[in-house]
């Protein structure tokens, strides 16, 4: 049976959300984040690529900038305490050392130190049509666990203390084995005002939709103009889509069981 998500009742309360995308954040677990930050935690979030590619009609230069400054904008929004940017090109993860990338993500949790990491569910990877959601899903799954290891990375034990997660939350576009769910509801109006912040990657959206809508002979023009002026109305019908988040949550149910058991003091 399914449980209503709630933050953990820890003294440690940092967290860390690793995305591809900017918007990753806001349309995937924002509801998730909100519930935290108003637990009073510290939320760090790594974001992979640089987008560059999400936006429409705009070059590389001008949409990396963009992104750059509304994914800024969008964080801060949400109570986001510290982003950290890896700026690999975006759509190209696929050709990305996965050990490379897994490598970097490592240094952020050792020096993080997160009580709980969330990013993208590896056990759902063939519901996801985006090649960097899945890398990142499998590179950040196993640095959880590498975090831990004297020589990792690059066989050294390097400078920064080993680290290993206490709770590992999944999110995903449809994710399998759902252990807990949230109602978007409650936070609907914050989450539209944040999702507003990405007004490149909401219009890049509208552009695609405006392919398919041509094809089939009509077009998206008005949708577009009224995206343009107002990016809330498009953030309206992405909130109210979907009336939960649902999470796959490895819970701290291992560890405590032996501290309980075996545990002394420090």
């Amino acid at each position: 049976m399914k449980k209503v998500l709630a933050a953990p009742d820890t003294d440690q309360r940092t967290g860390l959300v690793v995305v591809a995308h900017a918007d990753d954040v806001v349309l995937f677990c924002g509801a998730t984040v909100l519930t935290l930050v108003d637990s009073g935690w510290k939320i760090h979030v790594i974001r992979v690529t640089d987008d560059r590619w999400d936006s429409w009609g705009l070059d590389e230069k001008d949409t990396i900038e963009r992104n750059r400054v509304e994914f800024k904008s969008a964080m801060s929004q949400l109570g986001v305490a510290e982003i950290h940017e890896l700026n690999h090109a975006t759509d190209c993860l696929g050709d990305t050392s996965e050990v490379e990338l897994r490598n970097q993500i490592v240094t952020v949790i050792r020096k993080v130190k997160p009580y709980l990491v969330m990013t993208f569910d590896p056990n759902s990877v063939k519901y996801e049509d985006n090649e960097d959601h899945r890398v990142v899903s499998l590179a950040t799954n196993e640095a959880c666990w590498t975090a831990g290891f004297d020589k990792h990375p690059d066989g050294r034990v390097d400078q920064l203390r080993t680290h290993l997660p206490i709770e590992r939350w999944y999110f995903g576009r449809n994710v399998v084995e759902v252990t807990h769910s949230l109602s978007v509801a409650p936070f609907r109006e914050r989450l539209i005002n944040v999702i507003s912040h990405h007004k490149t990657m909401l219009l890049n959206m509208v552009a695609q939709l405006d392919i398919q809508a041509r094809f089939m002979g009509f077009s998206l023009g008005r949708l577009h103009e009224e995206v343009s002026q107002n990016p809330r109305a498009f953030a309206e019908l992405i909130v109210d889509s979907k009336e939960v988040q649902e999470l796959r949550v490895i819970d701290a149910s291992r560890i405590n069981a032996l501290i309980t058991r075996f545990g002394e003091n420090l």
